[in-house]
């Protein structure tokens, strides 16, 4: 009998009932005292601040700044349904004392403004109503402020009025406090309704809604720096995302080149493979006395990569390759196709039909070594290619034969000699001589900075070679940073920065990521065709980017060049000042993905004997 009564619903005060006290003794506060403008809750100082008031206009942004203050602060907020036809005839009363307000005599033109715009608020959200359905609800909202003393608890007292201000008025219910406080509790009863309601439709409820996410905090991964807003660590598992492809951006002496270091560090010590191609000469010092590998480029002679190598791809990687369809087919063509690129580099001004009798006289310089779209790649060794030298003496051979074509491209071979037998040639001719197997690689050009062409023509060249490299290893995690990576961005020959774009592309199937960073935005994004801007396909390939402080003109031009909407506080944010640049150095926003935070870099006590003081790894942990 009564098996079917109906029970009786339980509140949450209730169903403490039955625990055990001394769980509870535990839970609760010694005393709960209310004082003339707090409550004092055991030994803490207690606030609850009442939101009276609201904006006409609500700003997301205004609200989302109160979700990410990190102090011991609360924010309750009590939702329910509102009665449609209520709503109607309020809104009805509401028209008709505004118009009255507007007409009247007595009210002055402020007044009058005000009331016609409340006029207009009420017809908006009538014909809501109306036509497309809206619901509307009763919403409350209460700030609970925890400070461990008086002055404290005024301290965020104001900070939470400042913050809350841009969006709504808020008060301390000076006859309530308790009932306030007694509202905080997670008993689901607002005892200050009277204070707090205010109807909203459910856009504008919405906006209180705390969706976006102010930490990134995985479990494994990468130590990033701290959340300037909370104080608390980033740590990001590239492994989880979309690729582990990075962006840096950031004027010269804002940490980027110190960014890239904590980076490549952290990753190596992780057990990925590094490579860098590193134009200022800042890695190979560090890497060589923490057991990798340096290897310079210089005009007196040393490290050679043979443009004119043909790779090997294994079969393997050429399926993955035709998976994502971005097989390069015949690697005779292909490598031909790459070569020509890297020409234009080196000569800009090279038309289409230059580069039509270019391939030509290609195809027949690897004929000459027995090399055809038949031959079997992978049992030639080094020596068995052409180097420049070849190229440029086979071009003399057809000069001085007197063949026609050859009169078309007389300005690239006159160029091209630089590169063979004169001042660049230690660099580009010969047969390779790099054959790195040390998973910590640094690829130093720093002897080439005051030749921005040869520069374009190496980096290229050691962007190619790195990408075959990955391609035929064995999908162990690795990453490829670019400093300076503005350099490959010709604005000539946009195919260089497409071939990055690509490589990009192709690289994430093969576990490895690309970290390009410049500390010019105009630059890096000058690269483009009738198509498309590569240096912006080439960021938005990246799902970390990092913004670090840089000239106003800078941020205004990504704003305007990438469709970018920064806030106020964020432009600040990544806006360099003359005088603060050491002190905003490390400092920047700090994307992955959809998600946003301020970000601050903060190297490690041995990061920063390596980096800042060049001592040896010896002497550091000596």
């Amino acid at each position: 009998m009564g098996i079917f009564s109906k029970k009786k619903r339980e509140t949450l005060e209730s169903s403490y009932i039955g625990f055990s006290e001394n769980i509870l003794n535990l839970l609760s506060p010694d005393s709960i005292e209310e004082e003339e403008s707090f409550v004092r809750s055991g030994a803490n100082f207690t606030r609850t601040l009442v939101a009276a008031e609201y904006s006409a206009i609500l700003n997301q942004e205004h609200i989302m700044n109160l979700n990410d203050l990190s102090e011991n602060i609360s924010v309750v907020q009590f939702l329910t349904e509102y009665d449609s036809g209520e709503v109607r005839k309020q809104l009805s009363e509401s028209i008709r004392q505004n118009r009255q307000k507007a007409d009247s005599k007595y009210v002055n033109d402020a007044g009058k403004a005000e009331a016609e715009a409340q006029i207009d608020s009420a017809r908006m959200t009538l014909n809501q109503l109306s036509y497309k359905n809206e619901r509307m609800y009763m919403f409350q909202m209460l700030i609970h402020i925890v400070a461990a003393d008086l002055k404290q608890l005024e301290r965020l007292t104001q900070l939470v009025k400042s913050v809350v201000g841009p969006f709504a008025k808020t008060v301390t219910p000076m006859m309530k406090l308790k009932d306030a406080f007694d509202s905080f509790l997670p008993i689901g009863h607002n005892k200050v309704y009277d204070l707090t309601y205010r109807p909203m439709n459910a856009e504008a409820v919405s906006f209180f809604f705390p969706f976006h996410e102010n930490e990134i905090f995985d479990q494994h991964g990468i130590i990033k720096g701290r959340n300037i807003t909370t104080g608390n660590v980033v740590i990001v598992d590239d492994t989880k995302l979309h690729n582990k492809h990075e962006f840096l951006i950031g004027m010269s002496g804002t940490g980027k080149t110190s960014t890239l270091f904590a980076n490549m560090m952290r990753k190596w010590m992780l057990g990925s493979i590094i490579r860098t191609i590193d134009p200022k000469g800042e890695f190979g010092a560090i890497y060589k006395s923490l057991g990798g590998e340096w290897v310079k480029f210089s005009f007196n002679g040393g490290s050679i990569i043979n443009p004119f190598d043909i790779p090997v791809i294994s079969a393997e990687a050429q399926q993955e390759m035709e998976r994502q369809g971005l097989s390069e087919g015949n690697p005779l063509l292909a490598k031909i196709s790459t070569l020509l690129t890297m020409f234009k580099l080196m000569y800009p001004d090279m038309n289409d039909l230059q580069e039509d009798i270019l391939s030509k006289y290609l195809i027949e310089l690897y004929k000459k070594f027995n090399i055809n779209e038949k031959t079997d790649i992978g049992k030639l060794k080094n020596t068995d290619f052409p180097i420049m030298k070849d190229l440029y003496d086979f071009l003399a051979e057809k000069k001085d034969s007197g063949e026609e074509e050859f009169s078309k491209i007389t300005d690239f071979h006159t160029i091209l000699y630089a590169y063979a037998e004169g001042l660049f040639a230690k660099i580009l001719n010969g047969h390779t001589n790099v054959d790195i197997k040390n998973p910590l690689c640094d690829f130093d050009i720093l002897e080439l900075q005051h030749k921005p062409k040869l520069q374009r023509v190496v980096y290229f060249l050691l962007l190619s070679h790195i990408q075959y490299e990955v391609v035929n290893g064995d999908k162990s995690e690795s990453q490829l940073y670019i400093d300076e990576a503005h350099i490959i961005a010709d604005p000539k020959v946009p195919l260089a920065m497409e071939y990055l774009y690509t490589a990009m592309k192709m690289l994430r199937s093969f576990n490895c990521g690309i970290t390009p960073a410049s500390q010019s935005i105009k630059d890096f994004l000058s690269a483009k065709d009738e198509q498309r801007n590569y240096g912006e396909a080439v960021i938005n390939q990246a799902t970390q980017r990092f913004y670090l402080p840089m000239a106003d003109t800078e941020v205004d031009f990504l704003e305007r060049e990438m469709n970018m909407q920064f806030s106020e506080e964020e432009k600040t944010a990544i806006t360099v000042v003359e005088g603060r640049k050491e002190e905003e150095a490390g400092k920047g926003l700090y994307f992955v993905g959809s998600k946003k935070i301020r970000l601050q870099v903060v190297l490690t006590d041995v990061e920063k004997q390596l980096w800042f003081e060049r001592k040896p790894l010896s002497e550091v942990i000596g």
